[in-house]
């Protein structure tokens, strides 16, 4: 998880992300496994990972290969905000999903449960904040399900949301560095020529 953070984190900061990765893998997945596990999934991973390229199922079903998990039964469309949003799965970014999701309108005990754990970490309170605005400007998408997007292009169904637009809400900020370096650079030297 520390590559994920752009600085060296701490002993505590190490602690509380090692808890939140316990809690999940250790207890959280277990109990959906138990709760949701003894029903057949509508999506099974196989019918995923056989999508083209480019579709919702089959980054479903790659983000779950990458991370050496399984498609939990009547959880995936848990699976499908990993993918369509695109935020990783470790503690950080699960949290961060969780912020993304309770300002798009979800409101439910996992979502409240796991944003808990964040309150452990200070550090990131301005991200969980702006992930939650994130979520607030995008179309309501908290309640789709895996089984009807599933053969949908992952792009499209992100523009379809306005996922790029909420997060880059002033376009100079999303032009890449050399362009506002230039944009700038020119501003500088006409100021310069006209004094």
């Amino acid at each position: 998880m520390q590559k994920d953070s752009p600085v060296a984190l701490n002993a505590y900061q190490r602690l509380v992300r090692k808890i939140v990765e316990h809690a999940e893998t250790s207890l959280l997945i277990p109990l959906f496994w138990r709760l949701y596990g003894a029903r057949p999934s509508a999506t099974p991973l196989a019918y995923l990972s056989s999508l083209p390229v480019g579709t919702l199922g089959r980054a479903v079903a790659e983000g779950l290969h990458r991370h050496g998990f399984q498609l939990i039964p009547n959880y995936e469309n848990h699976d499908l905000k990993h993918a369509l949003l695109g935020y990783g799965m470790t503690a950080e970014e699960e949290l961060k999903m969780q912020a993304f999701m309770l300002g798009n309108g979800n409101r439910s005990p996992t979502c409240f449960g796991a944003l808990l754990f964040g309150v452990l970490m200070p550090e990131l309170w301005a991200d969980f904040r702006a992930h939650y605005r994130q979520g607030r400007q995008v179309s309501p998408m908290f309640r789709w399900n895996l089984a009807d997007y599933a053969t949908e292009d992952l792009e499209d169904l992100r523009n379809k949301i306005g996922l790029y637009a909420a997060r880059c809400p002033r376009q100079i900020l999303c032009f890449p560095q050399p362009v506002i370096t230039a944009f700038l650079g020119m501003g500088r030297h006409a100021r310069l020529n006209h004094d």
